[in-house]
């Protein structure tokens, strides 16, 4: 065992689960540092969070400016600058009169916050979710995740009155013709809204799954949830906090469906690795939620909103051209990997793809055993990618946003040379 890892065994919580052993000194746009100076291609970006790449000049000048004059006040004792500067911002990203923001830490906190501000407003304690959703890990997100057995496993009982619905998978759904998947999906939603009581707050849905499998749900299917919920006087809240911010092509993705939430959750892409995230609402909402009803000691930190300005900035650069990697991307994995036995599904949005292995394409069972080789083999070849899905058999690819089409395919190549050589 290495100095650092015998040293990181001594003092850090084993609780936290490591995809690789790979010991980094530094990084530099799409690339991690070995501490023997090896350059490691970093699609795995953080896990979707340093949407600009590591140590992107714009953001690191960002944050040592503010660093040099405000680093914390408290927003609940002084109002300062960028966070209000980030929350008109945020405000004109995201459109659909989503223009009141509540800042926090990460993304699970944006969760639990937009739970509370639901069941604040609407007086109601129930919620629906989607089978194999990922929306973090304190207790009240949890209740909400489902994306791994695993992670509720010794916790329960969590917050009652969480009712889980199928996510539209049209991979997995019995019937082999998409369309006729997304239809019965359709239709299943219908039914169940029919019978539903008058005690839901709301319902929360990840446009696309991440840690779930990066499975996007219909946009028809999404149109149709929102309708039945307004129908119902249901709150729709959007789990964006992996899809936002550029990373599906969109600055988020509802706006590709059209569609309107009351509550949108963010995080990960935000700041390029500082910790923030956002609950935003529809100010009418907001104003219901009554000073006191929650807080945050370290929200709207000004350094933290520093680096999510000049990250948004380097983001919208890059935005006119994500799109058009994704489909080379998806393109590129498609026409090396066709004939290959073991895998399953190649899909995604923009620079958000997903591999499905399995044992048999007939059966699709999982094949768990080849992802962890994979991803190991790749690791060899200094490509890190790391893997997702509820039967962890997806490898998922998400590099920064800033990469270019040379080093996408220096990457895609080490994939699918590592996966032709098991077939």
């Amino acid at each position: 065992m290495s100095d650092l890892l015998q040293r990181a065994s001594a003092v850090l919580s084993p609780v936290i689960g490591h995809y690789t052993s790979l010991e980094v000194k530094s990084g530099s746009g799409c690339y991690l540092y070995g501490l023997d100076d090896t350059a490691y291609l970093d699609l795995a970006a953080g896990i979707a969070v340093t949407a600009t790449g590591h140590c992107h000049p714009k953001v690191v000048e960002a944050i040592q400016a503010q660093a040099a004059t405000l680093i914390h006040a408290c927003i609940g004792i002084v109002y300062y600058e960028p966070p209000i500067r980030l929350a008109e911002k945020l405000g004109e990203l995201l459109g659909a009169d989503l223009t009141s923001v509540f800042f926090c830490q990460s993304g699970t906190e944006a969760i639990e916050a937009s739970m509370k501000l639901a069941k604040y407003v609407t007086k109601k304690s129930k919620l629906l979710v989607f089978s194999g959703g990922f929306h973090g890990r304190t207790l009240g997100a949890l209740s909400l995740t489902t994306s791994k057995e695993k992670y509720r496993e010794n916790y329960e009982p969590l917050i009652p009155g969480i009712k889980v619905l199928p996510y539209p998978n049209l991979y997995r759904h019995s019937s082999a013709d998409s369309a006729t998947a997304e239809r019965q999906y359709i239709a299943d939603l219908e039914a169940y809204f029919s019978t539903l009581d008058d005690d839901i707050a709301a319902v929360v849905i990840e446009p696309m799954l991440g840690e779930g499998g990066y499975v996007s749900a219909p946009a028809a299917f999404l149109q149709k949830l929102e309708s039945l919920c307004r129908q119902k006087n249901i709150l729709v809240i959007l789990d964006e906090i992996q899809t936002g911010f550029g990373r599906t092509g969109h600055w988020f993705m509802f706006q590709e469906a059209g569609l309107k939430p009351d509550i949108i959750a963010l995080a990960k892409g935000i700041a390029s690795g500082m910790p923030l995230g956002a609950c935003v609402a529809r100010k009418a909402l907001m104003e219901q939620w009554t000073t006191g009803s929650h807080g945050g000691t370290y929200g709207s930190n000004p350094v933290t909103c520093a680096a999510a300005l000049a990250s948004i900035d380097v983001v919208g650069d890059c935005l006119p051209g994500i799109s058009e990697l994704g489909e080379y991307a998806l393109t590129f994995l498609k026409a090396a990997l066709k004939d290959h036995p073991y895998v399953g599904d190649i899909r995604g949005k923009g620079l958000m793809i997903g591999i499905e292995l399995v044992s048999d394409r007939i059966t699709k069972e999982p094949h768990t055993a080849l992802l962890k080789t994979v991803l190991s083999e790749a690791l060899a070849r200094q490509v890190i990618v790391i893997s997702c899905g509820v039967f962890d058999n997806v490898i998922r690819i998400m590099p920064p946003l800033i990469i270019t089409k040379p080093e996408l395919t220096d990457g895609l190549t080490v994939i699918t040379e590592v996966l032709n050589a098991h077939c």
